[in-house]
């Protein structure tokens, strides 16, 4: 059960950060500091959710968990900072799906062991 909450929100926090850097273009017609702040954003999503694909074989290397543990932590981290800065719905919804895929990383973790 928490295996497939982890991979659906793993696939939701890479889509989202997919689209995220996609919209760059729609929303910054030049590249700007902006612009590149807003792409990059998308692109830590992005990396992050890589990280925890790393994540989804049965038995995944102890560094899988090091690795992706520290970049949950530090997402987890940039998705409080950004609600906090810029409270708004799809914040909150983004924020949500990265707080489900931080913490069923966590417990799938705490289960493996």
């Amino acid at each position: 059960m928490i295996r497939t909450v982890h991979k659906i929100s793993t696939v939701l926090v890479l889509g989202i950060g997919i689209v995220h850097t996609a919209a760059t273009l729609l929303f910054y017609p030049a590249l700007t500091e902006s612009a590149v702040w807003f792409a990059g954003a998308g692109l830590g999503g992005i990396f992050v959710a890589l990280l925890n694909v790393a994540l989804w074989p049965r038995t995944p290397p102890a560094s899988s968990w090091r690795l992706a543990g520290v970049a949950n932590v530090l997402f987890l981290a940039w998705l409080v900072l950004g609600v906090s800065a810029t409270p708004g719905g799809a914040q909150f919804a983004v924020a949500g799906v990265g707080a489900l895929m931080v913490l069923s990383a966590f417990w799938l973790h705490a289960s493996s062991r």
